[in-house]
């Protein structure tokens, strides 16, 4: 059979969140695709690792983390409202360290046919410097990815 007239079949979709505009309209399309497919949803946000400056890293306090820890769990929270207003199903999913490299292993680790993630928007020299995650993320993956905006 030719891959063009396979059909796709998505068994597992992987939504990355952020809390942003953009990621709360990506839960609704993974939602209406992920329905209508009986796939998996799983529903991920990455919290990122702080690197230390200081070099006195034994009086360094955990709060920071902490704190960005607590951030993820009410984005997740929100993503989750989200979710159940569809009447939707998902597994929730929270990691820590680089964003774009969590998201694609992830995926990987996971089975994800698909990776739906929302568009941020940077533009102009910032995004030639710094890069965004979506970016990384469609440019690294080994599935297709869905940017949302």
């Amino acid at each position: 059979m030719r891959e063009e007239s396979e059909a796709i079949e998505l068994k597992t979709i992987l939504i990355a969140v952020d809390g942003s505009e953009h990621s709360n309209k990506a839960v609704r399309y993974a939602c209406a695709i992920g329905t209508a497919m009986a796939a998996e949803i799983l529903l991920l946000h990455v919290v990122p690792m702080l690197v230390s400056a200081t070099p006195y890293h034994d009086t360094v306090s955990d709060q920071p983390f902490l704190a960005l820890q607590k951030v993820g769990e009410d984005i997740l929270a929100r993503a989750s409202d989200v979710v159940s207003s569809l009447n939707c199903k998902v597994t929730e999913l929270i990691s820590h360290g680089d964003p774009a490299n969590q998201i694609i292993s992830i995926a990987e680790e996971r089975g994800a046919n698909l990776i739906i993630i929302g568009s941020r928007g940077l533009s102009g020299w910032k995004r030639m410097f710094v890069g965004s995650i979506s970016d990384k993320v469609a440019s690294h993956a080994s599935c297709p990815v869905m940017i949302v905006r």
